[in-house]
């Protein structure tokens, strides 16, 4: 997996309700993507209707057999700065464990996880407030998963965060190197 101290290293400060964009930036920039934008623009970039705001739910997911729409913008924002990746979001199951890959990037929306340090709570998100669907939850890259506990980039703090429990996601944004073409050959040859 890339490094807790690189994804550290390259986090973006959250500021808004940009905290997935943050996340996001954070992971291209450990990926190698370079001279990426500030974060009000990289909001419009992957979708938020207004600077520092955040992509609507729905670019999330996708019907089976469609890519997200949040995963068509993290690759052409990434390929816009130099780095090949290819992004796979999907809805997870609240509760169930996440697991970070070698060299990806997980950044894990969340509707319940550690607000501050030893704080846990929804970021004013309440299942049965729909008002506060478009204002609450958070996103996090999370760096390593320890047993239970979880290593995070949290946007809105300075440091690598250990979380002694997970949190529960709604759901999960892999980014990863995009591999080589490999040559094939070609019918006939």
């Amino acid at each position: 997996m890339l490094s807790p101290g690189a994804l550290e290293a390259a986090r973006v400060a959250n500021q808004g309700a940009a905290c997935t964009t943050a996340a996001v930036l954070t992971g291209l920039g450990a990926l190698g993507a370079r001279d990426l934008p500030e974060l009000g623009a990289a909001t419009l970039a992957l979708g938020a209707k207004a600077r520092y705001g955040a992509p609507a739910l729905l670019d999330y997911v996708s019907l089976p057999g469609r890519r997200a729409p949040l995963d068509r913008r993290i690759e052409a924002l990434a390929a816009a700065h130099l780095a090949g990746v290819r992004s796979s979001s999907r809805l997870v199951f609240p509760g169930w464990p996440l697991w970070v890959r070698r060299d990806e990037v997980v950044i894990a929306n969340l509707a319940v996880g550690q607000e501050s340090p030893g704080v846990w709570g929804t970021w004013g998100w309440h299942p049965l407030r729909p008002q506060t669907y478009s204002t609450g939850g958070h996103s996090v890259v999370v760096a390593g998963v320890e047993g239970r506990s979880w290593l995070v980039v949290d946007p809105n703090f300075e440091r690598l965060q250990r979380w002694p429990r997970p949190g529960v996601a709604v759901t999960v944004t892999r980014i990863r190197r995009a591999l080589p073409d490999i040559a094939r050959p070609k019918r006939g040859s």
